[in-house]
């Protein structure tokens, strides 16, 4: 047996957990709904770690964040992004955390008062806090302040006395003397230790230009594992048997479970190799190591995420043509996509453009014969790319998406709002043929109604804007309940919308009463940094993350998974 209390339940704080695996700080569950699903759906986690939060909101850095430098190894920016204690708290209004679960807290600061600040406003939620003190890229805060050991050991004391609850210090593999931080943690109160963190700060380069836009991030992945299990090794035998020590860093088989558990780890952490999984490969992944840990079987039938095809990689293109709608909209025309394909090959599917230095953002293929995209003026990223001339390389990398369902000998009906237009096309010439087309198209103005002849060759086109300038005048929705009430013939069978959250929520009210759940499919416009499953940002209501399991999903997928009030960004649902 690799490891003989793996599936034992264990006593931290006041809690009897089940599942020895922990998903640390920063990886997928970054979301009070993500973190739900988690601890319903994988009996094998025990503990999972927020991220990173402080006191007061942080903005992070901008795309790219998150990188693959070489197979199974990864680089990292994110910033210590966060939207501060008060409204990451408000996030759990509802949610109950099963008692054999555990949720560890992560907060960071620049000083006492400010750790202080961010586990008063969260201890309501929190079994335990952990203390970032290792973020190796952040000016101010983890590992700057983690290396001077008399403010680590007083920020501990101070926090453990106030919490009340088991406290961890997060450590790096990096540090000088990381048995001395050890050490000092566990004399100041601290229950046990998590490590290692990231490790850097490091440059990873796409050519000859760093990738990151921070330029420095932690590396991640296989790459860090053998300094990983050093550094359990080392801190165990500093601080004795009796703490509890998360052992993370290129976990992704049971051999390196057995390594890290040979070292001294209770608990193990696995987060990079998470990367590109969606909510079933994710489930069965971690069903998996568990199983095959204690089974022995060092070749489980479960993917491990560096040997799957996730593409992560970077590819040049050529800009063919920049075409404008108006000032704010337009159109860029490409020599090539790295996935070649014909028109409904990219339909639910999507890429990140990046040009290294200016960002990256998630863009819907519009036409895959034409090989384009639409693009809404909108930050720094899109004005940038508004300017760039024909002839100018920009990156690519991708497809991400779980692409959409096929309906056969159905009306489909298609509502799109603003740029969610230019999502609708590839899935129109997807399902064309077996199926008869309605398009509801809406927009502020008629400029904005981008290439309608294109879906007018396809099936039946009605047009809203805002101001009156073409078709109805009014929203999307409210001409999609005129549409759907003037056909002859029984309800539409499917539903396929996209555009900003609350024309798709109002979309959703009039089609769920003409079709069944599971054929009213939508995409919500969240924010997508990574497009693997790491970052969490683009997490649904149920905790789907749409990046991998959208970003179409049917309408049950945007429930919340409990009974609960909706706050935040959800609130319309």
């Amino acid at each position: 047996m690799l490891h003989s209390r793996l599936d034992q339940p264990f006593r931290l704080g006041g809690k009897l957990v089940r599942g020895r695996f922990v998903i640390p700080s920063g990886i997928r569950c970054t979301h009070a709904t993500t973190i739900e699903k988690c601890f319903l759906e994988v009996p094998s986690v025990g503990v999972v770690t927020t991220k990173s939060i402080s006191a007061q909101p942080r903005k992070g850095y901008r795309e790219p964040i998150y990188a693959r430098y070489a197979p199974g190894c990864y680089i990292n920016a994110v910033g210590l992004a966060n939207p501060g204690a008060a409204a990451f708290l408000a996030e759990f209004e509802g949610i109950e955390i099963p008692e054999d679960k555990f949720l560890l807290v992560s907060i960071f600061g620049s000083d006492t008062p400010s750790f202080l600040e961010a586990a008063r406003i969260l201890r309501p939620i929190a079994d335990g806090f952990e203390l970032n003190m290792s973020c190796p890229h952040a000016k101010g805060y983890g590992a700057q302040v983690g290396h001077d050991t008399k403010l680590l050991a007083e920020i501990t004391e101070a926090v453990a006395r106030e919490a009340g609850t088991p406290v961890f210090v997060k450590l790096a593999a990096s540090f000088p003397d990381i048995e001395g931080a050890a050490r000092a943690s566990i004399a100041a109160g601290a229950a046990g230790l998590t490590l290692t963190n990231t490790i850097g700060p490091a440059v990873a380069s796409v050519g000859a230009e760093p990738i990151l836009h921070n330029k420095y991030g932690g590396l991640s992945g296989d790459g860090i594992r053998p300094l990983g299990v050093r550094a359990v090794e080392q801190v165990r035998r500093a601080v004795g048997p009796d703490p509890v020590i998360i052992g993370m860093g290129g976990i992704a088989t049971p051999e390196h479970v057995a390594q890290y558990a040979r070292a001294g780890a209770d608990l193990f952490g696995v987060g990079s190799a998470l990367t590109g999984l969606d909510s079933r490969q994710f489930r069965e992944y971690l069903t998996g190591l568990e199983r095959d840990c204690l089974s022995g079987n060092f070749d489980g039938a479960y993917a491990r995420s560096c040997e799957t095809t996730v593409p992560m990689d970077y590819e040049r293109v050529r800009v063919v043509s920049r075409s404008h709608y108006d000032e704010t909209l337009f159109k860029l025309v490409f020599d090539r996509l790295p996935a070649e394909c014909g028109d409904g090959g990219m339909a639910g599917l999507f890429y990140f453009l990046c040009v290294p230095g200016v960002g990256e953002k998630p863009f819907a293929i519009f036409s895959s014969s034409e090989k384009s995209v639409v693009v809404r003026v909108v930050g720094e990223f899109t004005r940038h790319l508004a300017a760039i001339e024909p002839g100018a390389e920009i990156l690519l990398r991708g497809p991400y998406g779980a692409g959409i369902p096929r309906f056969e000998d159905s009306t489909v009906v298609f509502a799109g709002g603003g740029t969610g237009i230019a999502s609708l096309l590839e899935p129109a010439y997807r399902l064309r043929g077996a199926n008869r087309l309605i398009f509801v198209l809406g927009a502020r103005t008629a400029s904005h109604l981008c290439d309608v002849e294109k879906f007018r060759a396809l099936g039946e086109v009605h047009l809203a804007t805002d101001d009156g300038s073409a078709g109805f005048h009014g929203f999307a929705p409210d001409l999609l309940k005129q549409v759907v009430a003037s056909l002859p013939s029984a309800p539409p069978a499917a539903f396929i919308t996209c555009g900003p959250e609350p024309m798709v929520w109002r979309c959703f009210e009039i089609q769920r009463r003409l079709a069944p759940p599971e054929r009213i499919i939508g995409s919500i416009e969240y924010m997508t940094s990574c497009g693997v499953g790491i970052c969490g940002k683009c997490a649904s209501p149920s905790g789907a993350l749409t990046c991998l399991d959208g970003p179409f999903l049917a309408w049950p997928q945007f429930q919340f998974v409990g009974e609960r009030k909706t706050c935040g960004r959800h609130a319309g649902s």
